[in-house]
């Protein structure tokens, strides 16, 4: 898998709001509510990954997720199916949000991990991006993470992007792990 590491914390482009509005679920505190995220009952692999991450050993919480098909361009050939999934993500413990170098453990950490496996046809992109934290009325930042995956038909893309999302989550986890047993030797 090939990874990439964007810093957008200087830019308003890609700034969040945490929690977003009216289609915020919380999953740590409701797992249940999984049924509200149409992508998540649409797509098994983005279901399970949306409760690994949100659950009870995760340092993290969703805060938005979305997946997606295209069909090749008009004209291409080779594998012109892709299907992407974004998510993001905050640190369950609020103080980490406002800590930059936590977001960049993570995502260097990530990178590393995910760039074991070989293979073109998948691509993550991890950015770190500013987030306004409306309870604490604060900006801090937030990690989203697109995933895509390349095939050359809608049902390979679709297979790729879940095994893809399966390592991701398992790369996620472990981090957290790292993340953990590090705050607890400090």
């Amino acid at each position: 898998m090939r990874a990439e590491i964007a810093d957008d914390t200087q830019s308003a482009e890609h700034a969040a709001t945490f929690p977003r509005g009216g289609d915020y679920v919380d999953l740590r505190e409701n797992p249940r509510a999984l049924e509200r995220i149409p992508a998540a009952r649409q797509y098994v692999p983005l279901r399970n990954f949306l409760a690994a991450v949100n659950g009870a050993d995760s340092v993290f919480s969703s805060a938005s997720a979305s997946a997606l098909l295209q069909p090749p361009p008009a004209g291409s050939s080779g594998e012109g199916f892709s299907f992407s999934s974004w998510t993001s993500l905050v640190f369950a413990e609020t103080a980490l949000n406002f800590d930059r170098d936590s977001y960049a453990e993570i995502v260097a950490r990530l990178k590393g991990l995910l760039e074991r496996d070989s293979g073109e046809a998948l691509l993550a992109t991890l950015r770190i991006s500013p987030c306004q934290f409306t309870e604490q009325a604060r900006q801090g930042y937030c990690l989203n993470i697109q995933l895509w995956a390349q095939g050359n038909s809608a049902g390979q893309a679709e297979m790729r992007w879940g095994l893809g999302l399966a390592r991701l989550q398992q790369a996620l986890l472990f981090s957290a792990r790292a993340l953990r047993q590090r705050q607890r030797g400090a």
